[in-house]
Parts: C-alpha cells; sequence; structure tokens
C-alpha cells in the first residue's frame, strides 16, 4: 500500500510531503527495466520524485524536517495531538451553538466544514471577511454546493494552528464568538477592526515562538 502526507500542517514541520510504502510489491502497470525485468513500485516513486518532479535538495528545509520528525517522536507531540482533537470538537460545538451548520455534524479530527447557506453568506465573502480581521482560514465547497470553487458555500477551520500556540478547549468559544462576530458585521469595516485588535491583543500572550531572555 502507498500513503501521501505532508510534513506541514498538523506535523508542523516545513512544507513538504512524505509518500510511505509498505512492502514493495510490482508495479500493476506492467513497467519493464531495459533488461526486461518488472520494475519495483519503490522505483517508480523514487523516479517520479527525482528527477520527476523535485530539483536539488534544500539542506535548511531536510533540517527543518529533520526537527519535525525528532519533535513528532517526543511525548509533548502526543499531548498536543490529543489537544488538538479537544480543541477541534470544541470548537464544533461553540459554532452548533451559535446556529451554523458543520457538515456531519460534528468532527472526529482535526478540522471541520461548516455550511454557511444558512447564514447567507459564501465561503469567498468569509475568507475575505476575517482576513481583515487577522483570522486564517479557508473557503471550500460543500456537498451538492452551487458555488463555483472560486466563490463556494462553506468554509474550512482547524485547531492545529491554535493548538500549537498553546490554546485549551476554553478557548475556542472566544474563537468562535470573534469569528461569528467578523462574519455578522461583515460590511462593517470598524467592527472587523475591532475584532482584529481583540485577536492581536489576545494573542500576545500566545506567542509561536518563545524569545530568548
Amino acid at each position: 500500500h502507498i500513503v501521501t502526507t505532508t510534513t506541514h500542517k498538523t506535523l508542523r514541520g516545513p512544507r513538504g510531503g512524505l509518500i510511505l510504502l509498505g512492502q514493495d510489491f510490482d508495479n500493476p502497470f506492467g513497467l519493464k527495466t531495459p533488461k526486461g525485468e518488472t520494475r519495483a513500485m519503490s522505483a517508480l516513486l523514487d523516479s517520479a520524485v527525482f528527477p520527476g518532479t523535485q530539483g536539488g535538495p534544500l539542506e535548511h528545509v531536510i533540517a527543518a524536517k529533520a526537527v519535525a520528525f525528532g519533535e513528532a517522536l517526543g511525548e509533548g507531540y502526543t499531548q498536543y495531538t490529543h489537544q488538538v482533537q479537544k480543541n477541534a470538537q470544541a470548537l464544533a460545538k461553540e459554532f452548533l451553538n451559535r446556529g451554523y451548520d458543520i457538515i456531519s455534524g460534528g468532527t472526529d479530527n482535526h478540522l471541520m466544514l461548516i455550511d454557511l447557506r444558512s447564514k447567507g453568506l459564501t465561503g469567498k465573502l468569509a475568507e475575505n471577511t476575517l482576513v481583515q480581521a487577522d483570522i486564517t482560514i479557508n473557503k471550500n465547497m460543500v456537498p451538492f454546493d452551487d458555488k463555483s470553487p472560486f466563490v463556494t458555500s462553506g468554509i474550512r477551520i482547524g485547531s492545529a494552528a491554535v493548538t500549537t500556540r498553546g490554546l485549551v478547549e476554553t478557548d475556542m468559544a472566544r474563537i468562535v464568538e470573534l469569528i461569528d462576530e467578523a462574519l455578522t458585521h461583515h460590511a462593517d469595516a470598524s467592527r472587523l477592526t475591532s475584532v482584529r485588535a481583540q485577536v492581536n491583543e489576545w494573542l500576545q500572550s500566545y506567542p509561536l515562538f518563545q524569545t530568548a531572555g
């Protein structure tokens, strides 16, 4: 079997990806070596990555991946992943309490997909509005969406970034409150400025990196 994943996002490393292969096997496409032997799947993957799509190695990115993998081996990473799930479930609960429609009714992982049609909003409008409030989410299509992929009827929200900054379940209500305020008053520039100020003042206590001294 073959599994693909990223080294960024929930792994919290640099931008990149991984292709994981279980026990090697003959490729199912019948591709042969110059000697007529069936090529192994691992060989196809290797050649597809380099020289197929990848250029020269970037040593600083390799080093950053090594740091991320090292952190993932620690107990702290296990605690982080559990907190990511708890935070996501708390976020989903708060959105439901405020009348938002979540696809599947909740979440079992780190993200959720919110259908904004009942709020009279598009994903594009929500994304652009929240950018002005220094809140990062993504517009996303929902099942049976009648909007284009460039507009969409939904947004996708994840809990990994806020968890990395140290926020816990009890903080999720305030996040949803700020998002709801911005979306409810998306046409009011002064309200968006106020939300942005609240976001930045609050998160000064939760820096991404601790500075020395």
